[in-house]
C-alpha cells in the first residue's frame, strides 16, 4: 500500500499528521511538500502529479473550508476515481463535502488513519484467498467497494 495524501497548501499541517501516522503503521506515502521534485510549471506539475499518483495505491483526501478553492485537489480525486483506487477523505473540520466527495469513508481524527490501514490490509487478505476466482476488472472493483463496507464500519 501507499497513500497519495491530497490536500490544499494551508492543510500542509494535517497532511504531515496524516503522513506521520502513516509512516507509525509502516506504509508508504507521497505528500507534495515533502517532495523536492515539485515543479510549479502547469504541464510539467500535471504530469508529477499524474505520476505520483499511479505509483500509489490509495488517496486520502484532506478537506477544510478552504478546499473548495483548490483547483488540484479535484483534478488528483478525479484520477484517482478512473482508476478506482481506494479513496478516503480526512475531515479536518465540520465542513460541508462537495457532492463528489459524499460518497467515501471520511476520516475525522488521525487514529481513524490506523482504522483505514487495518481495513485496508484486511480485504486485502480476504481478497487474496479468492483472486483466481474473479476476473481482475471485476475483482478490483468489488475489493474496493469492500474495502468501503469495512472502513465505514469501523468508524
Amino acid at each position: 500500500m501507499k497513500v497519495f495524501i491530497s490536500h490544499k497548501q494551508e492543510d500542509s499541517f494535517t497532511a504531515n499528521q496524516i503522513a506521520n501516522e502513516l509512516k507509525s503503521c509502516n506504509v508508504a506515502y507521497y505528500l507534495d511538500v515533502l517532495d523536492e521534485s515539485m515543479t510549479q510549471n502547469g504541464k510539467e506539475l500535471t504530469d508529477h502529479i499524474r505520476d505520483s499518483l499511479n505509483n500509489c495505491s490509495d488517496i486520502i483526501v484532506v478537506m477544510s473550508s478552504i478546499t473548495r478553492l483548490s483547483q488540484w485537489v479535484p483534478f488528483e480525486v478525479g484520477m484517482a476515481a478512473q482508476v478506482d483506487m481506494p479513496t478516503a477523505t480526512f475531515l479536518k473540520e465540520d465542513v460541508m463535502l462537495p457532492d463528489f466527495l459524499q460518497y467515501w469513508p471520511r476520516l475525522k481524527k488521525v487514529a481513524d488513519i490506523r482504522k483505514y490501514v487495518s481495513a485496508s490490509n484486511d480485504v486485502e487478505q480476504e481478497y487474496q484467498k479468492f483472486r483466481p476466482i474473479y476476473e481482475e476488472a471485476a475483482f478490483q472493483q468489488r475489493k474496493v467497494e469492500r474495502f468501503y463496507d469495512v472502513l465505514k464500519q469501523r468508524l
